[in-house]
């Protein structure tokens, strides 16, 4: 019978009450090497046993998530390799260990293949020796861990260096294009300009200038919605809206900007409509969206906008006939500075991060947003949020 050696290194325990807790699960077909384990490491790690790598793999479809696994080589029924192999797939980061006194070189190169074994330990063993083995395996895991969670920091902050300079980009472009019309317009505004502009220069010279630092404000805008968005700062007020007040007021605001483009816009509802909304930020997304409607239709077209109840919920339909959207225009649509192959049919301008925000924001208020295009067909944008009912 095997002695059971007391492992005195203090440096030992006191590591590991430091930590988390550490699970080791031991799979042995043999009742007394499962007792005589079970002693050796109870004082060191939560320990649990099997007889058999099929009762192995209940436990950890039970739950129980080892950082450390032992099994024995040489079970009957399923093998050590096998069994190893099988738990790969439920706790695919867990350091494995093989104890076997089953030499071919076949069912070790099996092992390391297929079960992703990290040590082998023969029979008979030194207590410790085994307990180093297993001290190093969970100091193991923690280092392939930690890799793991370096790596996921390492694409973020790549992710972000990428927004970064793509804000950097918006920005030289964006903002810099439009700062140097208005200083040429200034210019020669000026009274002491070379030369005299007659009245009517003036006055679209101070239309267009309007425009462009309107475009300059929402561009501003959007980059600190995302900002706050980002960072979690805003909080929405959910409330009940009153979504067809909501809607008709949009509507009439873009009467004027429809009609310079010869756009038809109609309104449809059935009912009356109540959504639990933050109506500020409702209005936003769906004044992002008719924008977008108008922005990129054609000359003569019609743009539809349609309430209606599905379930336990209204859904928002804006419908244009513009050039809808190709397979890989769908794939980016929502995606943050997401340039798009439709290009604006009046020279309006877009920053990219719209639709980004319009998702962000319907999904704080418990809602849903998608689009349904075929390419040449136009593009069909729905908004569908929590209805509130009249009581």
């Amino acid at each position: 019978m095997l002695k059971i050696k007391k492992y005195d290194t203090v440096a030992l325990t006191e590591t590991i009450q430091s930590q988390k807790v550490r699970r080791l699960l031991i799979v042995d077909d043999e009742a007394g090497i499962l007792l005589l384990l079970r002693e050796l490491f109870t004082p060191y790690y939560m320990v649990k046993t099997a007889q058999s790598g099929i009762e192995g793999i209940s436990i950890l479809q039970a739950g129980f998530a080892p950082q450390v696994i032992i099994a024995d080589q040489r079970m009957p029924g399923m093998t050590g390799a096998e069994f190893l192999g099988e738990s790969r797939k439920i706790v695919p980061d867990a350091v494995r260990v093989t104890l076997t006194g089953y030499s071919d070189i076949k069912e070790i190169i099996a092992g390391v293949n297929n079960g992703g074994i990290y040590r082998f330990v023969g029979k008979p063993w030194e207590d410790d020796e085994l307990l180093e083995t297993v001290r190093l395996c969970f100091e193991q895991y923690d280092l392939s861990t930690k890799n793991i969670e370096l790596e996921a920091a390492l694409e973020q902050v790549q992710k972000l260096n990428a927004e970064k300079n793509e804000i950097l980009g918006i920005v030289s472009h964006d903002l810099k294009n439009p700062i140097s019309v208005i200083l040429g317009m200034t210019e020669l505004m000026k009274p002491d300009a070379a030369f005299t502009l007659p009245l009517s220069d003036y006055q679209q010279f101070a239309q267009h200038l309007h425009r462009t630092a309107l475009h300059m404000l929402q561009l501003v805008k959007a980059l600190l919605d995302d900002y706050w968005l980002e960072s979690g700062v805003i909080e929405l007020s959910l409330v009940a809206v009153n979504l067809n007040v909501l809607v008709n007021f949009l509507v009439e605001n873009y009467r004027q900007l429809s009609a310079e483009k010869k756009i038809t816009l109609y309104v449809e509802a059935s009912s009356e409509y109540t959504v639990l909304g933050d109506e500020r930020r409702l209005n936003q997304v769906l004044d992002n969206l008719l924008s977008n409607a108008l922005k990129y239709s054609p000359l003569g077209a019609q743009v539809f906008v349609r309430m209606r109840e599905y379930d336990s919920a209204v859904r928002i339909e804006i419908q244009d006939q513009g050039p809808g959207l190709t397979e890989d225009d769908k794939t980016k649509l929502f995606g943050k500075f997401a340039r798009l192959s439709a290009q604006p049919t009046g020279g309006e301008h877009s920053t990219g991060l719209g639709l980004s925000i319009v998702k962000k924001m319907v999904e704080a208020m418990k809602g849903k947003v998608w689009c349904e295009s075929e390419f040449g067909q136009g593009a069909t944008f729905i908004v569908e949020l929590p209805m509130v009912k009249e009581v």
